[in-house]
């Protein structure tokens, strides 16, 4: 593993583009010693189901009877033995280490090929030619693999196919069907895990009018069907997959326990990664803790920094009553398509990537979107972890749905107020930079620096006080895109120069964080829309800083009714009234809501021609009103 990983981190000079390549599998074998999902290609390997009343066949319909309908119980599998996991380990390195041998060859033949073996030296467009076929077979090969053995290894892959600015487009185009494409389970085994933990044994037929065997959407760990109730409700039935429990603990386990013991060959803590990763694991495991996040993450948007309630930027499916169990999740159905797939849902309708409808629609989703994730991060101090494009639904009319809460992360009180600080802080040292105030550039370094150190990052020994290593980690997360970085480090992560290299440790709660950044920067340059989380974030940082100065009372602790939101203590008067300003304000959400609605209805039914002028001037109206902010912001 020492090799490997001393190989992976090898400093290339001679072809600029395959570090980069390179570490697509620096990220897969970190992975690796676990090894996957299953030791075979078949997704139900481990598990076993026992048919009850003389082994016969289960019956898909919902029409027979409890008398008639059979029971089968579904053994879960025990956890993997260390020789398990060891065989999963040599099944992947024997898969994925010749794409990186041969990856390795290509830039050994080019930088060696014309000096000592008499070979023609190549154009670029001809060594460009070549790493596009390279990338090809070399994705086709690692996507295929991660297929079979799912596991830990899906979520890198899912990670890795949202960062189209960092990976070949091979890649990050291959990797995507992860968010949502991996192999189902049979009905078969569907309908005994349902019917084992929600009905206890009896048929579907006692909750559900019907249950579509085709699922909506198949990930690593669970599974989601479409049903509809005995009172009509529609729901979305989210099932854990037998055989996962055992293996991903078993991957955690393995990787915490490689991580620490090769903490100083590594060129960045992972152990502290892992443990925030297995800590997030284990409430993705368990439906219940997921029931509870959905609504605590619904309340978080809900409610800004100051407390007061207001239109919700996205929806969050809740549960339905209590059907829940540890594997069995009944929830809201959510229509719409995964943003992962709304360019295609896009042009079956006849809108094309580019026009004033797709940059307006695109707007609109990273609007909702920044807006949830400031609010769950500086208000409730309670988020959503796992944002990536096949967790994020677009409704009709470009309505956002957050889905799946498994993985979440409570902030405390304190970590929200040294965030806020750190944001405001990055934006101070933008505002000198475009100022090109030295005396101002120097002092709001030493304070993103100092912000960036009091919030737990460590840096290598000897340069934990170099202010320009602190204030460029600092920036790679949090900067607008194209700040030039201090120190003449680089802003890409995978580059010798980038200051990510440098970093030896940092507090578990960055981790999540930081993901929840790098995903909606991920997103904005997939839905080519401007980004800036200081632009964005900022009132709600400054709110922070006023209102959680003090302890106070969580959401969740106060006394919300269905989908009323709380009344701050500060909005009454002295006999207990509500003022009337605060009145104003919901008679004033509301008929915006009103007027958005009614305008969307009126575009939709002006001539095409027509329609397309409107749209134009209404996303130069918005680049303009953004280009003002953002003008006024620097000043």
């Amino acid at each position: 593993v020492k090799w490997c990983i001393s190989l992976l981190f090898h400093k290339t000079q001679s072809i600029s583009c395959t570090p980069m390549r390179l570490s697509i599998f620096a990220v897969c074998l970190a992975t690796a010693v676990p090894g996957a999902e299953a030791f075979g290609a078949h997704a139900l390997a481990g598990v076993t189901t026992r048919r009850i009343d003389g082994g016969r066949t289960i019956r898909s319909t919902l029409s027979v009877s409890a008398a008639e309908e059979e029971t089968a119980v579904v053994d879960f599998p025990p956890p993997l033995t260390p020789i398990q996991r060891a065989t999963r380990a040599v099944e992947f390195y024997k898969r994925a280490l010749p794409v990186l041998a041969a990856y390795k060859a290509k830039e050994l033949e080019l930088e060696y090929g014309p000096k000592y073996l008499g070979r023609p030296k190549l154009s670029p467009e001809e060594e460009e030619n070549m790493w596009r076929e390279l990338d090809d077979w070399g994705s086709t090969r690692i996507a295929e693999t991660i297929q079979e053995m799912k596991g830990f290894y899906v979520k890198t892959g899912q990670v890795i196919s949202t960062r189209v600015d960092l990976f070949p487009e091979a890649y990050t185009s291959k990797l995507q069907q992860l968010q949502d494409g991996i192999e189902p389970m049979p009905f078969d085994l569907v309908k005994s895990v349902v019917e084992q933990e929600l009905l206890n044994g009896a048929p579907l037929g006692e909750l559900f009018a019907s249950f579509d065997e085709e699922p909506l959407g198949s990930a690593s760990i669970a599974q989601v069907h479409k049903a509809t109730l005995l009172d009509g409700r529609v729901v979305a039935v989210k099932l854990q997959r037998p055989n996962v429990e055992p293996k991903l603990r078993g991957d955690i386990a393995n990787l915490k326990r490689i991580s620490k013991a090769l903490r100083k060959s590594l060129p960045v803590d992972y152990y502290a990664v892992f443990c925030e990763l297995g800590e997030a694991l284990e409430n993705e495991l368990d439906f219940l803790a997921e029931a509870q996040a959905m609504k605590k993450i619904d309340l978080a948007i809900r409610h800004d920094a100051n407390g007061q309630g207001g239109n919700k930027p996205v929806t969050i499916p809740l549960p339905v009553g209590e059907l829940v169990t540890k594997r069995v999740l009944v929830m809201d159905f959510v229509p719409g398509v995964p943003l992962n797939r709304l360019s295609d849902a896009m042009k079956e309708k006849g809108i094309q990537a580019g026009s004033p409808e797709s940059k307006l629609a695109g707007r609109k989703i990273l609007d909702s979107l920044s807006v949830a994730f400031g609010r769950m991060i500086f208000g409730a101090g309670f988020l959503h972890g796992d944002p990536h494009p096949g967790n994020i639904f677009i409704g009709e009319g470009g309505k956002v749905s957050l889905i799946d809460c498994g993985q979440f992360k409570s902030l405390s009180r304190s970590r929200r107020l040294q965030f806020a600080e750190l944001v405001l802080a990055v934006d101070q040292y933008q505002k000198a930079v475009v100022a090109d105030d030295a005396e101002k550039i120097k002092f709001s370094k030493k304070e993103l620096a100092n912000c960036a150190r009091g919030f737990g990052i460590k840096c290598v020994d000897g340069r934990e006080s170099e202010d320009d290593l602190a204030c460029a980690i600092a920036l790679v997360l949090f900067s607008d895109t194209g700040v030039e970085l201090p120190g003449s480090y680089s802003a890409n992560e995978l580059s010798e120069d980038s200051p990510i290299r440098l970093l030896t440790s940092f507090p578990q709660e960055l981790i999540l964080l930081g993901r929840a950044t790098v995903l909606l920067k991920g997103i904005a340059r997939r839905l080519d829309v401007p980004l800036s989380l200081v632009d964005r974030w900022g009132e709600q940082c400054q709110a922070t800083l006023e209102t959680a100065a003090e302890p106070s009372l969580p959401l969740w602790g106060r006394d919300v009714q269905g989908n009323a939101f709380v009344v701050p203590e500060n909005t009454s008067t002295e006999d207990g009234k509500i003022r009337f300003r605060q009145v104003a304000g919901l008679l004033k959400q509301w008929a915006k809501g009103k007027g958005q609605r009614l305008g969307k209805r009126l575009v939709k039914r002006l001539p095409p021609k027509v329609r397309m002028s409107v749209l134009e001037y209404v996303l130069t109206r918005q680049e303009k009103q953004e280009a003002a902010r953002r003008a006024a912001n620097q000043n």
